[in-house]
């Protein structure tokens, strides 16, 4: 019966560590896009939230290691400089 308890809550585990890494990868494709937009983008004119939201999203992608350290600084660079 134990065995039974423990062959369940395993299987229970690796599903949901499944589903996890799913919905990592899925985070990790959209914060790529969104590096794309804000790589390909013409400069602008931005308000101080646009700056903030853009240096957010740019931090989360060096957080999931989308982009590098040096890329980061770079980006960071030129959306400050607008």
């Amino acid at each position: 019966m134990i065995w039974l308890l423990l062959v369940i809550l395993l299987i229970v585990a690796i599903v949901a560590i499944s589903r996890s890494g799913k919905k990592n990868k899925a985070e990790t494709e959209k914060l790529e896009t969104e590096l794309k937009s804000i790589k390909n983008a013409p400069p602008k004119q931005q308000t101080p939230t646009n700056v903030t939201d853009e240096l957010i999203k740019l931090k989360q992608l060096l957080d999931t290691g989308v982009i590098t350290q040096e890329e980061f600084e770079i980006q960071k660079k030129r959306i400050l400089s607008n």
